[in-house]
Formats: C-alpha cells, sequence, structure tokens
C-alpha cells in the first residue's frame, strides 16, 4: 500500500484503488475486494511479474465489472507461463506493457503487447558506477 500510494503521488496525486487478493495455494491467487472507485476511469495494473496472468486478469475483469473506462497492465518481468499469451491477448486489456528484462519468442507476442527496453536505464547505471556516482539517485 505504501508503495502504491507514493507512486500515484508521483502521478500528481492519481486516484487509488487497491486490489485485495488472497493466495490459496501457491500459484493459486484469487482476487477478492476492490478499494476504491474506478467507475469511468482508466486503470492501470502493476505488477512486478507475469507470470501465467491468471492474476492480473482476474483484476483487469474485476475492474471492467466496477465500471473501469479503460484498463492496461504494466509489469517488469514478462515470465508469460503457459497460458498467459492466451489470457492477456483474450483479456480485458488495451494495452500490456512490460520490459526486456526476459527475452520473449515470437509465439509470446501480441498485438496489445508493447515492450520497453532497459537498455539506458542500465547503461546509465553502468555509468554511475563506472564513474563512483550515485546509482539510487535515478530514481528519487
Amino acid at each position: 500500500m505504501a508503495r502504491a500510494r507514493a507512486f500515484a503521488k508521483k502521478l500528481n496525486d492519481a486516484p487509488l484503488a487497491i486490489i485485495d487478493k488472497r493466495r490459496q495455494a501457491h500459484n493459486v491467487a484469487e482476487v477478492m475486494n476492490l478499494i476504491g472507485d474506478i467507475k469511468g476511469k482508466t486503470a492501470v495494473l502493476v505488477d512486478d511479474m507475469i507470470d501465467t496472468a491468471g492474476t492480473i486478469s482476474e483484476g483487469g475483469r474485476l475492474l471492467r465489472r466496477e465500471g473501469a473506462r479503460a484498463v492496461y497492465a504494466c509489469a517488469t518481468h514478462p515470465v508469460f507461463s503457459p497460458p498467459a499469451t492466451e489470457r492477456l491477448a483474450g483479456g480485458p486489456f488495451e494495452e500490456v506493457i512490460v520490459t526486456n528484462t526476459i527475452p520473449m519468442s515470437d509465439e509470446k507476442l501480441f498485438p496489445q503487447l508493447t515492450t520497453l527496453s532497459v537498455a539506458n536505464l542500465i547503461g546509465e547505471a553502468i555509468w554511475r558506477i563506472h564513474e563512483e556516482s550515485s546509482v539510487s539517485s535515478m530514481f528519487r
């Protein structure tokens, strides 16, 4: 919650909604509740990794049911284990945005997918380390 609030604050105090989920067993998550009002708004689901896309797809469907005008999914690491590609391509998302931290084969690509490069970020970090400069200041 604290990280989500900080992220929303950096986005000019953007409205914030939280999806409450419970993990019943390993690789089994159930979306339970939506905390906040998203009716008529654009919603962005953010996660560090998309594996099978079960939880993020369920979350996207919940946001649609609750009246979100548009739903986007963002994640750092696109693991995309089966059946992630099918769930995401046929899911509730206008766009799925990931980084290229994990190579993806052509079979994992789909029309709503946008992949952003982390090359400049990693290059800047390497340069700062070489120059004995602050890496953490890149993220302030």
